[in-house]
Parts: C-alpha cells; structure tokens; sequence
C-alpha cells in the first residue's frame, strides 16, 4: 500500500479503493463527533486542550473566542478529505488539501487515542489492543503510517 504518490503536477491519492472505504468510514465517524456533544465527549479535551492550565477563567475567555472556528475548521478539513476519498475530487491534491489531510489525519488519531487511553508514550506502548484480528490500535497505527507517507511524500524532492 502507497498511500500518496508524487508525480510532475503534484502529491496524488494512491490508496486502494478498500483503503478508501475504510478511511472515508472513520472520517464520517469523526465528523458525526465534531457534529455531536463535545461538551458530553471527552475526546473534546484532546481536539480542543485547555491553553492556559492554571487559568480557568483565561481557558475559558480563550475557549469562547477560538473553539466555534476550530470546530468549523476540523469540520471543513474532514470534509475535503472525505472529497478526495469519495472521488468527489481527484488529481494533485492543492497546498489546501495537503493541510487538510494532514490536520484530518491528525484529528482522527487524537479521537482514537482517546478511546484507546494512549496520553503518552508510555500508555501508547502498552496499548496493543489485545486481540487476534484487527482492532482499533491497529487503525491508529495504520492512521499513523498514512500521515506519516504523506509528510513523506510532502517533503520529498519535487
């Protein structure tokens, strides 16, 4: 699996129509989150961290002025993903998508991270999920591989 192929005009989408039902799946799914109760979601906490921790009425003032576009953003960004898996888009992915992805990308191992209880590197490594078949350490770790191909591939030679 080649997630993301450089070509002369540009990065390209090379993941397999399997590999694409599946990410579209799990953008959709982090997209019903950004659109539910993230007050009710801890998994809010990790997309939206308090920016000042020892000043609840600073965090709060910030919250109030940053958290509605942040949402709108993580919300577009899923959906321009979703685009590009879909066919909705196709071609050398713009500087726009690029980013969109990678944030995208990044929102979905947050969410799952926060299912899982990984906080750290020490909690990431005891985490193995625990069964047979595949689970959802496997998806955050093949999550991991895609954003990390695309920086790849991003900063490779043009």
């Amino acid at each position: 699996m080649i997630p993301f192929v450089r070509r002369r005009d540009g990065v390209h989408l090379g993941l397999s129509s399997g590999e694409r039902s599946v990410l579209a799946s799990l953008v959709e799914q982090l997209q019903q989150v950004l659109g539910g109760d993230l007050d009710e979601d801890p998994v809010a906490t990790r997309m939206f961290p308090v920016a000042y921790p020892e000043d609840a009425e600073a965090s709060e003032e910030f919250a109030r002025y940053t958290r509605s576009d942040l949402l709108t953003q993580k919300t577009t960004n899923a959906g321009v993903v979703l685009a590009w898996l879909t066919g909705a888009r196709d071609g050398a992915l713009e500087p726009e998508d690029e980013q969109a992805w990678l944030r995208c990308l990044t929102d979905l191992r947050l969410t799952i991270a926060e299912r899982l209880g990984i906080v750290d590197a020490e909690t990431e490594e005891s985490s193995s999920g625990g069964s047979t078949g595949v689970g959802l350490r496997d998806v955050y770790d093949w999550l991991g591989y895609v954003q990390e191909h695309l920086v790849t591939t991003l900063t490779s030679a043009r």
